[in-house]
């Protein structure tokens, strides 16, 4: 009789839980009491996992989440957007098509 039996890692009683074990991993767990009973509760757990259905948010929940959010808000909107315009290029455009525009006249009223 063999008294050293060598184990399969957790990694792969894992995936003999879930169906993707070879034959002889497959066939370690049908004569292995230890590792079978890992891979049933391993299962256990799974069907226990995905029978949980998603629940919605409670509305009050989600109200309170929205006003600590809105009060977490930059108070001063002209600051915080003078500190980000950089950062949006419609903005940028603007400002260069601006620049270009002011210089041309400037340039202009040089010339005259």
């Amino acid at each position: 009789m063999n008294t050293t039996t060598t184990h399969p890692t957790e990694e792969v009683l894992v995936e003999c839980a879930l169906d993707k074990g070879n034959e002889v991993q497959l066939e370690h767990i049908k004569q292995c009491p230890q590792c079978r009973d890992y891979v049933e509760e391993i299962r256990s757990v799974y069907k226990d996992i995905s029978s949980i259905d998603e629940e919605p948010v409670p509305e009050r929940l989600a109200a309170k989440i929205l006003a600590i959010s809105r009060s977490k808000r930059p108070q001063n909107f002209v600051w915080n957007f003078l500190q980000t315009w950089y950062k949006n290029p419609f903005l940028i455009g603007i400002v260069t098509v601006g620049a270009i525009l002011l210089l041309y006249g400037l340039m202009h009223l040089c010339m005259q």
